[in-house]
């Protein structure tokens, strides 16, 4: 959906304001960069949004590459497309333009989530992803840096004209690698059923794939010169619906037909144990997302001492007692002790004087960064037992990050008021505050 709506926005600045980026591209170059900018801002820092769609559709194509890549689509098919048609004539004269306004764009997203990377790798996080992402945007910003450069009319200018075009040819694999690391990144999630994942694959494979299939179509006919083009022409066609079907293929839900995974299986999950209060000091087991896997840890947390009061007798008769009354006392207590239990059994659920929480499991839901965020929760005598937290779309980075963070709070103090939020991890943190205090006031209200 991005880069659909990335490409209506290209595609107007190509052909409705061709002639002022033409005449004026310094204008459009600040414009871009200062937007740039403040997407950068934005997304690296606290500053919260409440709305889904500015955070996604406005944000999210300065943020998450889709608006570069589009410019970066008009470039590519400049090249690809029939010498002499009507898109030709339009792109051609501006595509220095179009591909110093694509260089900006991508930088912004470069930024943004190479702090990102940057932070992982910091903090241990080196999945198989993780590596081809790094490398793949590493050479990607190797070759892209030099092209725009050279994309200056100035630079132009005083550069041979053969070895120019020498060094353009590097373009076809900046190309390639793009599909790649996109492919790298959705390709897991659309398996997983993520929402607009598999939508996404499709479209970039027609944008990438189509591109390809047509400019070896146009080096084909150029070079050969045959006189009809029905061959050339169906194999293109076969080139370019192939490979987007094997993309489609592969990016199916492979589980649609299974039984949905329990929550505990679900990608960005985590469940926190929270022991009872009956020492200075207890430990809780926690279960992270990193990198999509479940990894274990014990974390200490710090809890109020309970004292355990005994009933203290005087009576100097009570000391006296017999053995044998001792003993029938003993009987006694042992033959109420079933009765107790089954009392207490069958009021387990029931409110207990003086609590503020119902004792049971209760469930509550907000929104996060770019998807729900749900929390459960157990509560037993006004203590939180056991949290599970997860979410529906969230980067796991950022909602693990969040997690650690902030549930620890939440299970501490029974509340989920005055709850820290963890820092670059703010929407998701705040979806995850939300959440749980929707989960205790459902405890409250069956109080």
């Amino acid at each position: 959906m991005l880069l659909i709506i990335s490409l209506a926005i290209a595609l107007i600045v190509a052909f409705i304001l061709d002639k002022p980026l033409k005449k004026c591209p310094a204008a459009f170059y600040i414009s871009v960069a200062v937007l740039t900018v403040a997407s950068i801002v934005i997304t690296q820092t606290d500053v919260t949004i409440s709305s889904r769609f500015v955070r996604e559709y406005v944000l999210g194509i300065f943020s998450r590459g889709a608006l570069g890549t589009a410019f970066w689509a008009l470039v590519m098919w400049a090249g690809a497309l029939p010498n002499g048609s009507a898109p030709i004539k339009k792109l051609m004269p501006i595509r220095g333009e179009l591909s110093i306004t694509a260089a900006i764009l991508t930088f912004a997203h470069i930024i943004t989530y190479g702090m990102t990377y940057i932070s992982n790798l910091i903090k241990g996080r080196t999945g198989s992803d993780f590596v081809i992402t790094s490398i793949v945007c590493l050479a990607m910003v190797l070759i892209m840096t030099p092209l725009t450069i050279m994309s200056f009319k100035a630079v132009r200018k005083k550069m041979n004209a053969k070895t120019w075009k020498k060094i353009q040819r590097s373009a076809y694999l900046f190309y390639a690698l793009i599909y790649i690391h996109i492919m790298v990144l959705f390709v897991p999630k659309a398996q997983k059923d993520r929402e607009g994942y598999f939508l996404s694959i499709l479209v970039y494979s027609a944008v990438f794939i189509g591109y390809a299939a047509m400019r070896i179509r146009k080096y084909y006919i150029a070079n050969k010169k045959p006189k009809k083009k029905l061959v050339p022409n169906t194999v293109c066609v076969c080139a370019f619906a192939l490979p987007v079907a094997l993309a489609g293929f592969f990016a199916r839900n492979t589980e649609a037909d299974k039984v949905k995974p329990s929550v505990a299986a679900e990608e960005n999950v985590a469940t926190f144990t929270f022991a009872p209060e009956t020492t200075a000091l207890e430990t809780a087991t926690v279960t992270t997302v990193t990198d999509g896997k479940n990894n274990s840890a014990t974390t200490a947390f710090t809890t109020s001492e309970t004292t355990v009061t005994e009933p203290v007798t005087s009576n100097e008769k009570d000391e006296k007692t017999t053995s044998a009354e001792e003993e029938k006392l003993e009987e006694q207590e042992h033959t109420d002790e079933p009765e107790q239990e089954q009392h207490e059994d069958t009021s387990a659920d029931e409110p207990q004087p003086g609590y503020k929480y119902r004792n049971g499991e209760y469930e509550g839901e907000a929104e996060g960064y770019s998807g729900r965020v749900h929390v459960k929760l157990t509560i037993e005598n006004d203590t939180i037992t056991c949290i599970t937290a997860w979410a529906d779309d969230d980067d796991s980075e950022y909602f693990g990050d969040a997690m650690n963070y902030v549930i620890p709070q939440i299970g501490a103090k029974v509340s989920a008021d005055r709850i820290d939020a963890c820092s670059g991890a703010t929407y998701s943190s705040n979806g995850i505050i939300e959440a749980a205090h929707k989960a205790l006031e459902q405890a409250m209200k069956l109080t």
